[in-house]
């Protein structure tokens, strides 16, 4: 069962994209390879170039479709996880405001058991409507698994159609001998570019189908997704527990802050009355006396 790691779940995104790296690599190593050797047949060609230089025309384009693919691949995988957690996210959010604002109303007529089902087909339903299709079962057939990558990548289709299609007319203008080389170019391109502009309509085509309907995902999948909703519910809900507890316990803290500052207010209140009177009662006391010695010299 496939792990919802943030760690596993970057491995399965970067495992893919070497995947995908490596079928490109070794789809465009064919017809580079084919262009190569076709190209030794020229005098000319084996004149301006050793080995080394051969080596490397057949082996850069397989490379450069290598790091393309697999920085494509990489990249759409994280925007898609990003993408599902944030739908999560907020969803979760979304259910957990729903839940607030009718508390009252759901302790009066339902059990928790109750809420958790209702929940779980609110989750189950939010997958269902976030643009995918569901298919019964654990795996997806074949033609399932070619419509989704027919939709995440119908360059890549097009790619591995196109070239050999146009290798394929080229091929077919050399046979004829009395064609100069210029016309078989020229008819190369004319038929060649009509191929690839039709393909490329067939395909986009498909994936804005596919766009519209959402990709193929099993129910596997879809669980997995509506248990990742449930774990960001119980965060989120921990969260604010947590977060209750430090506002409960900072006022706690602001209230004794000011109740000492208060008693310490009150204190010195009350000592200074104290002075107040102790010198009042030193001011008569030195009145009295002036009085006594006064009347004592008269």
């Amino acid at each position: 069962m496939p792990s919802l790691t943030p760690t596993e779940r970057s491995a399965e995104a970067t495992s893919a994209a070497m995947h995908d790296g490596l079928i490109a690599g070794g789809i465009t190593l064919i017809p580079s390879t084919a262009a190569v050797y076709l190209a030794m047949r020229n005098q000319k060609f084996l004149r301006v170039t050793n080995w080394q230089s051969r080596t490397a025309i057949a082996i850069m384009p397989p490379l450069f479709m290598f790091g393309l693919t697999a920085e494509m691949k990489l990249s759409h995988s994280m925007e898609e996880m990003a993408r599902q957690s944030d739908h999560s996210r907020q969803v979760s959010e979304w259910a957990e405001k729903v839940h607030e604002e009718n508390k009252q109303a759901i302790r009066r007529m339902e059990t928790d058991t109750v809420l958790e089902k209702k929940l779980h087909a609110m989750y189950k339903q939010s997958v269902e409507n976030s643009g995918v299709r569901i298919v019964p079962g654990d795996s997806l057939a074949f033609h399932h698994k070619v419509a989704n990558f027919w939709q995440e990548n119908p360059f890549k289709i097009l790619a591995g159609i196109g070239v050999p299609t146009v290798f394929y007319i080229f091929r077919g203008r050399s046979d004829q001998k009395h064609l100069q080389l210029q016309s078989k170019l020229m008819h190369t391109r004319v038929f060649g570019q009509f191929a690839v502009i039709s393909m490329l309509l067939g395909l986009m085509g498909f994936k804005t189908y596919m766009d519209s309907h959402g990709k193929y995902i099993t129910q596997r999948e879809a669980d997995l997704r509506v248990e990742d909703m449930k774990k960001m519910r119980a965060d989120l809900l921990r969260r604010i527990e947590f977060d209750k507890q430090v506002s409960a316990r900072r006022d706690q803290m602001l209230k004794h802050e000011k109740i000492s500052k208060d008693v310490e207010e009150e204190e010195s209140s009350s000592s200074g009355g104290d002075d107040e009177v102790k010198k009042e009662e030193e001011a008569s006391d030195a009145a009295g006396l002036n009085e006594s010695v006064a009347i004592k010299d008269a």
